[in-house]
C-alpha cells in the first residue's frame, strides 16, 4: 500500500470559488484512475500548525507502480493543469504503508 500525501498553500489571490472548483477536480480522480483505493482531500481546520498549507490530500494506491501510472494518467495531468493556475506552494510525499485491518 502506498500513500500519497500532498499540502497545497493557495495564491493570495486564489478565489474560493477557484479553490472549490480544485477540490472537485481533486475528489474526482478517485472514480477515474486505476489502482487509487481511496482519495480524501480538505481544508485544515487547525491553522497554527500547517505553515501556510491551507488544504491537503491524501491517495490511498494499491503499490509502488501505480504512482507512476497516476502521476502520467491525463485526468491527474489536467488536475495539476488547474491547481498550477492558483497554487503559491505545493509539498508532497509518498511512503509504503502496511496493510490495515480495522479493529
Amino acid at each position: 500500500m502506498v500513500e500519497h500525501v500532498v499540502l497545497f498553500k493557495w495564491q493570495d489571490d486564489a478565489t474560493p470559488e477557484a479553490i472549490e472548483s480544485v477540490g472537485q477536480s481533486i475528489l474526482a480522480l478517485k472514480d477515474k484512475i486505476p489502482g487509487v483505493i481511496d482519495l480524501a482531500y480538505g481544508e485544515d481546520f487547525t491553522k497554527t500548525r500547517s505553515q501556510g498549507f491551507t488544504h491537503a490530500l491524501v491517495v490511498r494506491m494499491a503499490n509502488k507502480d501505480v504512482v507512476a501510472f497516476y502521476d502520467a494518467h491525463p485526468e491527474h495531468v489536467k488536475v495539476i493543469t488547474q491547481i498550477r493556475t492558483i497554487v503559491d506552494k505545493i509539498l508532497a510525499v509518498d511512503f509504503e504503508s502496511p496493510r490495515h485491518t480495522p479493529n
